[in-house]
């Protein structure tokens, strides 16, 4: 039976083994559209830029970790689900891989359940400590 840890390292390296096979002359602006690729649809992309243009299709892409630099490939799953379903801005791209994205977020809820703690302490400006003194 695998860990955890080794079935991630199996995924991350089918992928980047997935990557370096297909075709990356491949441009997602033009037609045909290949038939591992994930189709856009335009309807549900959010942008701001009047100057960009939308891809046809989703295609993975490889991308460094911001934070430990690891070689990352973000899915065109991922892409579509990001773009179309959560409503992400389209300018947006991964930056993080996602030990990183855990790690930062669970420090997110400690900094804020160790700020909510330290409110509790604090006595309100208007409690008896502050009228007496």
């Amino acid at each position: 039976m695998k860990s955890g840890k080794q079935k991630k390292a199996e995924i991350k390296k089918s992928r980047l083994a997935r990557i370096g096979k297909r075709d990356t002359t491949v441009d997602p602006y033009k037609y045909p559209i290949p038939e591992w690729a994930i189709p856009v649809d335009r309807s549900a992309i959010v942008y701001h830029s009047m100057y960009l243009d939308i891809p046809l299709f989703y295609i993975d892409k490889e991308f460094q970790c911001k934070d430990c630099g690891s070689s990352e490939v973000w899915t065109a799953k991922q892409q579509k689900w990001w773009y179309e379903i959560a409503k992400g801005y389209f300018e947006t791209t991964a930056i993080r891989c996602r030990s990183c994205r855990d790690r930062r977020k669970k420090m997110r809820v400690e900094k804020k359940r160790h700020m909510e703690e330290m409110a509790k302490k604090v006595p309100h400006p208007n409690s008896a400590f502050f009228k007496n003194t």
